[in-house]
């Protein structure tokens, strides 16, 4: 009876609880190694079912770029002293893990995994991206969500169709860029989300400019 228990239990919520052991061990390595070992800015970005990793010169320039237009999140860090962005390969239960804690703070998504979560309450509005930079997302519904069920839906996620920049570092055409909502309880994170719009804002801003 208990084993039959047992069975059914992992049948139903075998995924929270290796999201629960991926945390655990997630705030346990964050323990360990200190506070300011934490990046100022972390972009996950999906490689599973994906053949590419994004790196070399270019992404490097990129990183570097994104690197002079952020906040230093801990405010520690000397003039010679650079601020960091960490890009991060999201594949398998790394992804689960992502949606279940919330890591990253900008994420490259395929349509795929864009459509399983889009609907939760996890994603900035991007709205005002879109009219600013006249983008059009008529042919991109799957941006487009209500998970607050208010009537009123909203963009959460943007192609990346038109980011020259994101494309020049390898990223595939048919992937959307969205923003992950801070932990309001967290002035660090809150700042780090900040700095997820200063990035969003410098991409599409000198992706206009190539046009």
């Amino acid at each position: 009876m208990l084993k039959k228990k047992i069975e059914n239990f992992w049948y139903y919520h075998k995924v929270k609880v290796i999201v629960g052991i991926f945390a655990v061990v997630f705030i346990f390595l964050g323990w360990k190694f200190d506070k300011g070992g934490l990046s100022d800015l972390e972009i996950g970005y999906v490689i599973e079912n994906h053949n590419f990793i994004l790196e070399g010169k270019k992404v490097e320039e990129v990183k570097a770029a994104f690197e002079s237009i952020i906040h230093d999140v801990d405010g520690e860090k000397t003039e010679k002293e650079e601020k960091d962005v960490l890009f991060v390969p999201l594949i398998g239960q790394r992804i689960e893990l992502e949606f279940g804690l919330g890591i990253c703070h900008i994420l490259l998504l395929d349509k795929q995994t864009l459509t399983t979560f889009i609907n939760n309450y996890f994603f900035e509005p991007l709205d005002s991206y879109a009219e600013k930079y006249n983008i059009d997302i008529s042919n991109y519904p799957e941006v487009i969500a209500d998970p607050l069920g208010t009537n009123e839906p909203k963009v959460y996620a943007l192609p990346v169709k038109d980011m020259q920049l994101l494309l020049d570092m390898g990223l595939p055409e048919d992937f959307y860029l969205a923003i992950r909502l801070p932990n309001e309880k967290d002035k660090d994170d809150v700042l780090r989300v900040k700095n997820a719009h200063i990035v969003l804002d410098y991409i599409l801003s000198e992706s206009m400019s190539e046009k």
